[in-house]
């Protein structure tokens, strides 16, 4: 049984960083920034490239951020700071990262004082990007805004523009664009297509615009953290794909295959699955339960190709003619509802598949929209499993987060027998749970020895039990008994002394 969690002040994979993480020490992970200001800003208009200054924005968003460890409450208020660039409709573009939990935000164009107030047009969090309306109309005059362009080439070089810390004025640093690949997007541990650059980028300028030619080419994102110089843009397609989605008002998100792929390098496993000298092709491993694939691929099936584009043994496809990009990019360029085909080898002999593509599916997913979900029960805290809650561990989450919930995570394949993960947080201390105020994170798989199969059906299992006494069994086969009788009569009692609002989330109140 795990020990009671110690958290720590930031959050993060200790790989890739994200600013999200400095505001709300989340990831532990730098906010990003542009390190190079310099004097008269009105230089940045060189020829006839745009002023920059007139299509730069600072971004201040005062944010509240739900507390992982007692879901019932929010964290207190704090204030970030980003940075943000003019599209046209007198919208603005940023991270999502900087105005998730936004309880107000506030907008300053360079060289004007004055601050207007803005809201969320759209967000999306796979992707960390946002859309900001401002209020004011006013605020756009004398602005411009800038377009987007494409993909950069290698070694392009691109300038990033932003409002970092340790000054008030636009600042920018230039730097050559070293790759492009599907990679993690830390705010939501999705991958999706990004490009790396050298640019030397410093904690204070997420949102701000990569520039090529006076168009767009990229949003910063992100820094690698012990990283000499290495930083990370969202591309173009990834920003056209998000601005066509969000346009009917509903965002949609990037839709996922549902596919756990393995490269085919060894000649000894191509040829026992019918693969011929030169053929590419992935193994599909898993299938994600409900996924967009659940029930038209299976492993087994060896793709070779998607919507006719030859996979690599390697498990990429060709990006544009000119990179070579994660098969998984194929489905991402899709929208959710499209259909994509895979062409697979079964058995031995070649057919042809389609498939509807949905949201993606995750045993423990990334949580951004909403209050993490929750269930009190005798004074003991259950909830499903989420990477926001493993996050609250800080930047080292993978190695100083609990061991048993650390290896769900990194195993997160939803199947029809285990869709979510339900475990026991902890016991609000009451006479009725002595002996057991120091179990903490506690994985339930049982319910008077009926196995669940997510929070649902352990919250339906718990009210419609009928016997006097509760048994929960754990993960490694431990047991805790509740007196059903005792539980219930002391649930007033423990919510009141502990101010809580409710025994649980809406999710997961009696009724619904």
């Amino acid at each position: 049984m795990n020990d009671a969690p110690s958290p720590a002040n930031d959050r993060g994979n200790g790989r890739l960083l994200s600013a999200r993480a400095t505001r709300f020490s989340v990831f532990g992970l730098v906010l990003l920034a542009i390190g190079l200001i310099y004097a008269g800003a009105k230089a940045l208009a060189i020829g006839s490239k745009p002023d920059m200054t007139k299509a730069v924005v600072k971004i201040e968003a005062q944010v509240r951020p739900p507390d992982q460890f007692n879901p019932w409450q929010s964290k207190d208020q704090e204030k970030v700071i980003g940075s943000g660039v003019i599209l046209g409709g007198q919208r603005i573009l940023t991270n999502a990262h900087i105005v998730t939990d936004g309880v107000y935000i506030e907008v300053t164009k360079a060289h004007d004082p004055e601050k207007y107030s803005a809201r969320i047009e759209a967000i999306g969090h796979q992707c960390d990007l946002a859309l900001l309306k401002v209020e004011d109309a006013g605020f756009f005059d004398g602005s411009i805004a800038l377009e987007l362009g494409g993909l950069p080439e290698l070694l392009n070089e691109v300038s990033v523009f932003g409002f970092p810390e340790g000054g008030e004025s636009l600042s920018i640093t230039r730097g050559v664009v070293s790759r492009v690949e599907v990679m993690t997007y830390i705010h939501s541990m999705v991958d999706l297509l990004g490009v790396q650059i050298d640019a030397a980028i410093n904690p204070g300028n997420s949102g701000g615009p990569a520039v090529k030619d006076g168009k767009i080419i990229g949003i910063a994102m992100q820094t690698l953290a012990g990283g000499d110089n290495i930083g990370y843009i969202i591309p173009t397609p990834v920003i056209e794909h998000f601005l066509a989605d969000s346009k009917d008002g509903r965002y949609d998100g990037f839709p996922g295959d549902g596919l756990a792929l393995q490269q085919m390098q060894n000649e000894d496993m191509r040829e026992y699955y019918g693969l011929k000298k030169g053929d590419g092709g992935a193994l599909v491993v898993a299938v994600a339960y409900q996924s967009s694939s659940w029930g038209a691929l299976m492993p087994g099936d060896v793709i070779v190709a998607i919507d006719g584009q030859k996979v690599d043994r390697d498990g990429s496809v060709a990006l544009d003619g000119r990179f070579r990009v994660g098969a998984k990019y194929m489905s991402q360029r899709k929208f959710v509802g499209e259909k994509i085909t895979f062409e697979v080898l079964r058995a031995g002999a070649r057919r042809t598949v389609e498939v509807t593509l949905k949201n993606p599916v995750n045993m423990v997913p990334v949580k951004m929209t909403q209050k993490p979900d929750y269930l009190i029960f005798g004074g003991y805290v259950f909830l499903p499993l989420t990477m926001n809650y493993l996050w609250e561990w800080g930047a080292n989450w993978e190695r100083d987060a609990p061991a048993n919930l650390v290896a769900l995570a990194e195993n997160s394949i939803p199947t029809p027998e285990k869709r979510e993960v339900v475990f026991m947080r902890s016991a609000l201390a009451h006479k009725t749970n002595a002996g057991y105020q120091d179990l903490f994170n506690w994985v339930v798989t049982e319910v008077d020895g009926q196995k669940i199969a997510d929070m649902d059906e352990f919250a339906a299992a718990i009210r419609q039990a009928k016997g006097t006494a509760l048994t929960l069994t754990s993960s490694n086969g431990e047991k805790l008994v509740i007196n059903r009788g005792k539980a219930e009569a002391a649930e007033a009692e423990i919510l009141e002394s502990n101010g809580i609002p409710a025994a649980a989330s809406q999710r997961f109140s009696a009724g619904d």
